[in-house]
């Protein structure tokens, strides 16, 4: 399923609770998946990735399968 908003970006959904607002482009988190390996292989800084989706928390323990976070603003 995708929603659009205004802006004109598609958004897959659900989106993990808290991300950031503008965010461009989305990442569907799966199984075993951890932060630094999602922030790894799209080649964002950490602080960013925690930045933008601050529901994940800094352990990566509120990440969710399933779920679209965001990858780039």
């Amino acid at each position: 399923m995708h929603t659009s908003c205004s802006s004109g970006i598609v958004t897959s959904t659900p989106t993990q609770t808290g991300m950031v607002t503008g965010c461009k482009y989305f990442y569907q988190v799966h199984g075993g998946d951890g932060c630094w390996d999602i922030a790894h292989d799209n080649n964002i800084n950490l602080d960013d990735f925690y930045k933008w989706n601050p529901a994940v928390k800094t352990d990566c323990s509120g990440l969710q399968p399933d779920y679209n976070i965001c990858i780039g603003i």
